[in-house]
């Protein structure tokens, strides 16, 4: 497996990857503005995409987007690990591992203070590959957002 930082050369099997996360988690499919969203990621350097591919055949395998935050406390730059997808062939087959090995490489080389992710309380396969990765679950703090969706106008 190899691991790659993306750039737009990759967008045309990004865009087929990318989608393919999204309707993975109840998004409708939508190429047009999955290839729009990914270029403006490109060409405004936004974030950071690493992606996996498979040696034998060059298949795109999986990848994780990496947004830049930064933490006024520390005084130093975060990375969230926003984004991660392997594709179903390439499943229990190290990818997620061998993505955030990139992430977290990235995140030292940078000389940010950590790298952060999220997953769904339900995802008990994300949460002990992250936890046997080293990444411990926030005991402190809540996660609380606003969305366009469900705030209600007074």
């Amino acid at each position: 497996m190899q691991i790659t930082k993306a750039s737009e050369s990759h967008l045309e099997l990004l865009v087929l990857a990318f989608d393919a996360y999204r309707v993975h988690f109840g998004q409708t499919s939508d190429l047009i503005k999955t290839s729009t969203f990914l270029k403006e990621r490109f060409t405004q350097n936004s974030s950071t995409i690493f992606i996996a591919f498979d040696d034998s055949n060059g298949a795109l395998a999986g990848f994780t987007q990496l947004y830049p935050v930064y933490s006024t406390l520390k005084l130093e730059s975060v990375w969230p690990l926003n984004d991660m997808f392997v594709m179903p062939d390439y499943r229990k087959g190290g990818v997620a591992s061998l993505l955030i090995d990139a992430a977290w490489k990235h995140t030292k080389d940078t000389g940010a203070a950590w790298l952060t992710l999220k997953t769904g309380i339900e995802n008990a396969k994300a949460q002990a590959l992250y936890e046997k990765l080293g990444f411990r679950k926030d005991q402190e703090h809540f996660y609380y957002f606003l969305d366009n969706h469900s705030v209600k106008e007074a």
